[in-house]
């Protein structure tokens, strides 16, 4: 299948600690899926590294996980009291309930509803095409992504960077179609122990195709930069 071609080309020219990550939207799990509960963006590190995790409403440790993703309803009710109590009293990562109604009116909302599972797993194990590959990367290999992703068009991605690990990885390029970046929420990145360094580029799978293409042809891939005569070459 040629997006597990994919992976070795991607691991060699950007030199990622790990796979990039296969995302797929499911009514079925996998077959080699992890059993067990997870937490999401311990999911995703866990399929960089090698694992097949099937997630469900049921498997999901994280209830704002799973809210986001679209796997269970937006909380109603006084589970949405207490979770504006613990965003802004406990994380906080909201000054007040009306910043953190305002950031989720502005965002893309969840794909509610859209299946019964989300597979995770490493890019070469991938069982059915993926509808995101998730790259956990450094800036510089993100700065080569999304240059070899807008090489073939030219089109600036619509990012959206506020918001839960899940919902900027995982949610928003799903719904959206585009290219997005995530920084990570802090609670995620200090609770899983990620590296200060860690970031996710996010490749909707309809792009990824054009973005092994340009490896060859463009510099952010292996293509060397050429100076034309006249043309004065930087100093260092």
């Amino acid at each position: 299948m040629v997006w597990q071609e994919y992976s070795k080309r991607l691991r060699e020219v950007l030199g990622l600690e790990g796979s990039p990550i296969a995302v797929s939207y499911s009514m079925v799990p996998a077959s080699k899926g992890k059993s067990g509960k997870h937490w999401v963006c311990q999911a995703l590190l866990d399929a960089r590294d090698g694992a097949i995790i099937n997630l469900s409403k049921e498997s999901c440790l994280c209830p704002g996980g799973a809210w986001h993703l679209g796997l269970t309803p937006r909380p109603s009710g006084k589970e949405y009291r207490f979770l504006q109590k613990f965003l802004v009293e406990g994380e906080k990562l909201f000054c007040s309930i009306a910043t953190f109604h305002r950031a989720m009116a502005l965002t893309t909302p969840p794909p509610l509803g859209l299946a019964e599972y989300i597979v995770f797993s490493p890019l070469e194990k991938a069982e059915i095409a993926p509808d995101l590959v998730v790259f956990l990367c450094n800036p510089e290999q993100a700065c080569r992504l999304v240059s070899l992703a807008t090489y073939p068009d030219g089109l600036p991605p619509k990012t959206e960077i506020v918001g839960s690990t899940c919902h900027m990885v995982i949610a928003y390029p799903l719904v959206s179609g585009e290219l997005n970046i995530s920084l990570l929420d802090y609670t995620s990145r200090k609770w899983q122990k990620y590296k200060p360094d860690d970031l996710f580029v996010t490749i909707p799978y309809h792009k990824l195709p054009g973005l092994v293409d340009s490896i060859d042809v463009c510099s952010a891939g292996m293509a060397q930069v050429e100076f034309p005569t006249g043309f004065r070459e930087p100093t260092s």
